[in-house]
C-alpha cells in the first residue's frame, strides 16, 4: 500500500508552546512518557525508531519514514501480517504557538477495520488533549499514570449504559472540564481526584474476540499529585468490578 492510501483517523491541536517545544515532546522518550505511552524508547532520525509500551500487549516499534524538525515527523506501524499504518505528525507556528495535526492512515476499507478506525481517531482526540495538558499545565513534572481494565461479553452501548448511568454521578463529582464525550466509545475529563488530572474511561474492542469487549480506565496525574495514583487506579478498580461484577480483570499497566 503506499503512503496516504486506504482510510485514515486524524487529530487536529493548538498548543501555547512553540514547534521546537512541540517537536521534544513528540521524540524524546523522556517526554513521550510524560503524556503518551508508560515507557518509551528513542533512534532518531530517518531509519530510526519509536519503541512505546502501556505495560502489556500494547507495546511495538515504529520506523521513522520522515524526520524533519520541527515541521514533519511520519512513522510506519504494522499489525502482524497486516500492511503497514502511517502516522503523520504536522507542525506548523501559529499566533505564537503550533498547529499540530496528526493523521493515521492506510487503514484497509473492510468492514472489519471500521473498530480500529474509530477507535485511532477517537484516540488521538485524547492523546492530543493529553499532550497540550501537559504542555500547557504541567511542563517538565513527573507523570504517573495507571489504567484498569475489565473484559465484559457486553455490546458497547449495553457497557456504555452500564458505565455511564451508575458511575456518572461519581464521575461527576471529580470532573473539572469533560475534554470528550462520544458515547459509546470515550468520556474524558480533567479531574479533582488525583488533582488537575487526567481521566479517560473507554468500551474498546479486544481484536481477538468480537463478542468481548475492556471497559477501561486511564488516569494520569502530575507533579505532587502523582504519589496518589495507585490509590486511585485501587479506588477505579473496585468500582469496576462492582458494575461488571460478571466481568474478568485484565492485567492493565503503571508507570511512572
Amino acid at each position: 500500500m503506499k503512503d496516504g492510501e486506504g482510510r485514515a483517523a486524524e487529530g487536529e491541536v493548538r498548543l501555547a508552546a512553540s514547534p521546537d517545544r512541540v517537536w521534544r515532546a513528540l521524540t524524546e522518550a523522556a517526554e513521550l512518557e510524560r503524556w503518551f505511552p508508560l515507557e518509551a524508547r528513542v533512534e532518531p532520525g530517518e531509519g530510526g525508531s519509536i519503541w512505546m509500551s502501556w505495560g502489556n500487549e500494547y507495546a511495538g516499534s515504529s520506523e521513522i519514514l520522515v524526520w524533519d524538525p520541527p515541521h514533519h515527523l511520519r512513522t510506519a506501524w504494522g499489525f502482524e501480517g497486516e500492511e503497514a499504518q502511517i502516522t503523520d505528525y504536522w507542525l506548523e507556528a501559529r499566533d505564537g504557538g503550533t498547529r499540530l495535526r496528526v493523521v493515521t492512515s492506510g487503514f484497509p476499507a473492510g468492514d472489519g477495520w471500521d473498530d480500529l478506525v474509530e477507535g485511532t481517531r477517537l484516540g488521538w482526540r485524547f492523546e492530543l488533549a493529553s499532550l497540550k495538558h501537559y504542555l500547557e499545565r504541567h511542563e517538565g513534572e513527573r507523570r504517573a499514570a495507571t489504567y484498569i481494565r475489565r473484559r465484559v461479553s457486553l455490546e458497547r452501548e449495553a457497557a456504555w449504559r452500564r458505565l455511564t448511568d451508575e458511575a456518572g454521578g461519581e464521575l461527576d463529582g471529580v470532573a473539572a472540564r469533560v475534554v470528550d464525550r462520544s458515547p459509546p466509545w470515550q468520556l474524558a475529563a480533567v479531574v479533582t481526584d488525583p488533582a488537575d488530572g487526567l481521566m479517560r474511561l473507554t468500551i474498546d474492542p479486544t481484536h481477538t474476540d468480537p463478542a468481548l469487549r475492556d471497559v477501561t480506565v486511564w488516569i494520569s496525574a502530575w507533579g505532587d499529585a502523582a504519589s496518589g495514583i495507585e490509590a486511585t487506579g485501587s479506588r477505579w478498580s473496585r468500582r469496576l468490578a462492582e458494575l461488571f461484577p460478571e466481568g474478568q480483570a485484565i492485567e492493565a499497566g503503571a508507570g511512572a
